[in-house]
């Protein structure tokens, strides 16, 4: 029963709109793991952070500890000449196509990294469009701690 001057969007909101109220957003991934947007990585500064001489040293590094924790059997030497001498080249290529996939997708894509704010780690990368929420990180580039 509907009565004449009735608001019938305090007793059960079925008056088909939205009552003029914003709605907002959240994805719950970011919001459950406390990651924090990188207001500092745009996109020359994404493309500064794939080339930087400090962060492929680094990853070269990260490589190698992959290629050891998959075959205990293997020397930091050994871990370090596969990657000198063909997964680097392999893993750069890969990389590059997830960056060109990335800054096609620039305007829906959005740059997060831990809540401990370390500028070194890898980055969380959401791609948000109409066909969905979609979270990208760089396995090789992900620590974690083991227990």
């Amino acid at each position: 029963v509907k009565l004449a001057g009735e608001n019938p969007c305090s007793e059960d909101c079925d008056d088909g709109g939205d009552g003029g109220e914003t709605k907002e957003r959240k994805i719950n991934l970011v919001h459950q793991f406390k990651l924090v947007e990188c207001a500092y990585m745009n996109k020359k500064g994404f493309k500064e952070w794939l080339t930087d001489d400090d962060n492929i040293k680094r990853w070269k590094k990260f490589l190698a500890e992959e290629l050891m924790a998959a075959d205990y059997k293997l020397s930091d030497e050994e871990a370090a000449k596969q990657v000198e001498d063909g997964k680097l080249k392999e893993w750069k290529k890969n990389l590059t196509d997830f960056a060109k996939f990335i800054l096609t997708n620039w305007k829906n894509t959005s740059i997060y990294h831990d809540v401990t704010e370390d500028i070194e780690c890898s980055k969380i990368f959401y791609v948000g469009d109409e066909n969905g929420d979609h979270f990208y990180c760089i396995k090789a580039l992900y620590r974690t701690e083991q227990f």
